[in-house]
């Protein structure tokens, strides 16, 4: 699910929500409880994935425990 970020323009707060890009925008400041929200435009971001145009880290440093033998590693 993408990642939106928020700004109260009452209290200054910026934070950031989980939701699918069909639901409604955030309307009320967890902070201050003002419906004064508005979202940011950022770049984005997804949960779950690498970044666009980065490049693929590789497996992480302790990679070899057991399902590389197997053939179950994602990384070979």
């Amino acid at each position: 699910m993408p990642l939106y970020d928020y700004k109260c323009d009452a209290c200054g707060i910026q934070f950031e929500r989980e939701h699918r890009m069909s639901a409604p925008s955030v309307s009320q400041c967890p902070s201050c409880g003002a419906h004064k929200v508005r979202k940011l435009l950022t770049t984005g971001g997804i949960m779950g994935s690498t970044k666009l145009g980065q490049p693929d880290a590789g497996p992480p440093p302790n990679c070899g425990g057991g399902s590389c033998a197997t053939g179950a590693c994602p990384y070979n």
